[in-house]
């Protein structure tokens, strides 16, 4: 099942009509990177290899046979096969070498013999090269690295990621504005899962990729890192805390009884694979005492959140410690959907509301105070910076993801927090609400214009 996906879309073709020979798209088990590539190959002459660990003789025996060759060809022979097609002359061909890492690992040969015939050979033909793969570290050793080969070849460069969520919705048909968000909250916008779950509702949905057996188990997250690390106690003890809301050195350092200089290489792994992100308040970019931490895919969040201390009861299908564990999941889950609303108020500042706001963000982060002695930490939910017309704008936003609508006082606090930073140029100041407005709240927005309301509607317009 395609969905199209307009911003990879839209990088593919400009690689295809571009001079750049070279383009390296990676991205995580699940993100749909090679429904993406063949889609995006249709109508275009082009060769598909997925390349398979093996030995380097049936790599080749594999290659030649993308290309409709019987016999058993040397590298060479097959690359020259290419180079004597002659229709490729007359528009580019795109060769695309999926799971790449496994091809070079075949023969370590392999790579340099490419290299060359990209470099020398197919230098003055219009033949474009796709290089894929999921493992990160993999990718990062064998092309986007300092040590790679291609390390000195311009290229185009694309991460494939959990879809936005205003593509992603077409995976939820006929279900509320609210399912949606917990749908695209568990699913984390990653495509394998959205097309396990399609049209499914919220219950069968955590069901079926979080509880019901051997299918769930091969979603878990785990399994993405397994691929990328050697051992995982402590990774995963550590994104256990970061899913209980400890996102700060100091703090998961005690958790995890880990000297604070032995955390932050962890962490750092764990941001070189994209499973954590890192972020310092967006007016203070070098102040290494606000670090903080967090889970990049919401999908991951919600797993690291609930069930490493249910595991148990799901290895031994204990119906009633199930049955249990998705009532939680269902109906105590607003702390954590505030995140996965969060997460799609930025996209719609970013992307969808920006032909309808009167500015454009360029920088998106937060700013928050820390209380050393509570352990707590106060701020916005959403800092952007960017241009109002010629003027720098800076926007704050609070997100409030609850069953209450938004009244006077909250916009008072938002716009009380504020005075703790320096102001320059335009100031707006907006509260998200899944809940709607109260009528106070809405007649201070009519009246003064940089403030903003923007509701659950506003971000999902069309409800099945």
């Amino acid at each position: 099942m395609y969905i199209n996906r307009s911003f990879e879309e839209k990088v593919l073709q400009n690689f295809y009509e571009g001079e750049v020979q070279v383009a390296c798209v990676y991205g995580r088990q699940g993100m749909g990177k090679t429904t993406l590539i063949r889609h995006f190959l249709e109508g275009k002459k082009a060769i598909y290899f997925q390349a398979f660990p093996t030995t380097d003789q049936e790599e080749l025996d594999l290659f030649a046979q993308s290309l409709g060759i019987d016999s058993k060809p040397t590298l060479e022979e097959l690359l020259n096969e290419i180079t004597l097609d002659e229709l490729m002359k007359d528009a580019p061909m795109v060769l695309v070498i999926d799971h790449y890492p496994e091809f070079v690992k075949a023969n370590s040969e392999f790579e340099k013999i490419l290299y060359r015939y990209v470099t020398e050979v197919w230098n003055d033909l219009p033949i474009k090269i796709i290089l894929c793969g999921d493992c990160y570290t993999h990718m990062e050793k064998f092309v986007l690295g300092k040590k790679a080969i291609w390390k000195n070849m311009k290229m185009d460069i694309l991460e494939v990621k959990g879809m936005k969520f205003t593509e992603a919705e077409a995976f939820f048909p006929e279900r509320s504005r609210e399912e949606k968000v917990y749908l695209y909250g568990i699913t984390g916008g990653i495509p394998k899962k959205m097309t396990e779950v399609y049209g499914m509702d919220a219950e069968e949905a955590t069901r079926d990729l979080y509880l019901d057996g051997q299918y769930a188990q091969m979603m878990w997250p785990m399994q993405t890192m397994q691929i990328e690390l050697r051992e995982l106690s402590y990774y995963n003890r550590m994104l256990s805390c970061l899913a209980r809301g400890y996102q700060r050195v100091n703090q998961i350092s005690k958790e995890v009884d880990k000297p604070k200089d032995v955390v932050v290489p962890y962490m750092n792994t764990l941001m070189s694979i994209g499973m954590v992100t890192k972020e310092t308040p967006i007016t203070e970019r070098t102040n290494r005492k606000k670090t903080r931490y967090s889970i990049v895919n919401t999908s991951d969040l919600f797993w690291y959140r609930y069930m490493p201390k249910n595991m148990n009861s799901v290895y031994q299908e204990d119906e009633t410690e199930i049955e249990n564990l998705l009532e939680t999941m269902l109906t105590e889950s607003n702390d954590y959907l505030k995140i996965v609303f969060t997460n799609m108020c930025k996209q719609y500042l970013l992307d969808a509301g920006n032909d309808t706001l009167p500015f454009r963000l360029e920088e998106i982060g937060n700013w928050w105070m820390n209380d050393e002695e509570t352990q707590t930490s106060m701020g916005f939910d959403i800092v952007g910076l960017g241009k109002s017309g010629d003027k720098d704008t800076t926007v704050y936003a609070m997100c409030y993801y609850d069953d209450k609508p938004i009244e006077i006082h909250e916009l008072k606090e938002l716009i009380e927090l504020t005075k703790q930073l320096s102001q320059e140029g335009d100031v707006y100041y907006i509260i998200f609400s899944k809940a709607g407005f109260h009528e106070n709240a809405k007649t201070v927005a009519l009246t003064i214009k940089n403030i903003m309301l923007i509701s659950l509607e506003d971000i999902l317009p069309n409800e099945d």
